[in-house]
């Protein structure tokens, strides 16, 4: 979790820095922003691992949940096929 938000922060930094050089800031406040941007770039980072980890989990838990439905159908209808009679489709014999 730590090396994403480290991450966010390196790449808001560097973002920051260059589009605040670029629009003609002086150094100071290009740092001064870059550092602002780094901030918030690195709780945006954060906030979207713990939506992407969330989603997984619900990923999981719902196919988990679909498994074990599954599971469950099939043995209730090996149970059913148990209990029922063996029915023979042959014709049958005449009574003589």
């Amino acid at each position: 979790m730590q090396y994403f938000t480290l991450i966010g922060g390196f790449v808001g930094f560097l973002l920051t820095l260059a589009v605040s050089f670029f629009a003609g800031k002086d150094i100071a406040d290009s740092v001064f922003n870059a550092m602002i941007g780094c901030v918030l770039m690195g709780v945006l980072f954060l906030a979207l691992r713990y939506a992407a980890e969330h989603c997984a989990k619900q990923v999981i838990a719902e196919k988990k949940r679909q498994h074990d439905e599954n599971l469950a159908a099939q043995e209730a209808a090996s149970a059913t096929s148990a209990d029922e009679p063996a029915v023979s489709k042959a014709e049958p014999k005449p009574a003589s």
